[in-house]
């Protein structure tokens, strides 16, 4: 991995995502692209400067992101990480995706303001949509009063021929940032199979999509956020990954309604991959 994006509101949390992409950055020779989202009134890239200047308002608001984010750049560079900002100004249409492409990101790093509410918290409805439509690793950071630690991973899959790709790209980026994952399947009423089906389900997924042994840990459950949720705060682990397929039907396994309920309600980070994404 070469490219982090990290999107900031120039919050605490935001700042704490920030934080962390440095130090992931400077120990694997990586940058930065600092993005900050602006929401203006008309698409404002059309706009000539005569016509800016119509909305003071937004003027001021792109002013002060400027400010803030010269300030954060300066505090990256100091730690030695090389590091870029973007302003993308939004009128409400989702252009973000591309974008990602485009620039060639490779993680993004991203905040949560919290538990009360998924898409208010995380930086907005713009930053929101990457986790229903990234094809590349998202990691949600949220707020902990302890310094972060990132060394043992629960990595949740269903075990299905569909998710092979992205569980490989997830476990390579669980490794990349430091950590070691561990497999985790959640058993649910509605999808219940014996352990020793899910034991030999689980070693043929791995023989065929993992490229070192990992212990398969079977935990039952009502669905799979409880699973996963009471199965991280059992282990002690330090982060939850899980694959989604970016559809959101209700008796789809693993939507990505699971990941928005994860960082909503868990009080550990998030990785997430949209295995339909990758397609």
């Amino acid at each position: 991995m070469k490219k982090l994006l990290v999107p900031t509101d120039f919050s605490a949390y935001a700042d704490a995502a920030l934080e962390f992409a440095t130090q992931l950055a400077k120990k694997h020779e990586a940058e930065i692209l600092l993005l900050n989202v602006i929401l203006t009134p008309v698409n404002w890239i059309k706009l000539t400067k005569e016509q800016e200047a119509l909305y003071p308002d937004t003027l001021e608001v792109i002013h002060k992101a400027k400010q803030e984010l010269k300030v954060r750049m300066a505090k990256v560079e100091e730690a030695g990480v090389r590091i870029s900002k973007l302003i993308h100004f939004s009128d409400g249409k989702e252009r973000l995706i591309s974008f990602l492409s485009s620039e060639k990101i490779d993680l993004v790093v991203m905040g949560s303001h919290g538990k009360y509410g998924f898409k208010a918290h995380v930086l907005g409805s713009n930053t929101y949509s990457l986790l229903r439509k990234a094809g590349i690793p998202v990691f949600v950071i949220k707020p902990a009063k302890d310094p972060f630690r990132f060394k043992k991973v629960v990595l949740a899959t269903d075990f299905k021929e569909a998710s092979g790709k992205a569980f490989q790209t997830l476990g390579d980026t669980i490794r990349f940032m430091g950590a070691t994952p561990e497999v985790l399947y959640v058993n649910t009423p509605a999808n219940f199979m014996e352990d020793a089906q899910i034991k030999q389900l689980g070693e043929d997924f791995l023989k065929k999509f993992a490229y070192y042994s990992h212990d398969i840990h079977i935990y039952s459950a009502y669905n799979v956020e409880r699973g996963i949720i009471q199965f991280a705060q059992a282990s002690d682990v330090d982060a939850v990954a899980v694959i989604t397929h970016g559809k959101t039907d209700l008796q789809q396994l693993f939507s990505p309604s699971v990941t928005e309920n994860l960082v909503t309600y868990l009080d550990k980070p998030v990785l997430s991959l949209n295995v339909t994404a990758l397609e």
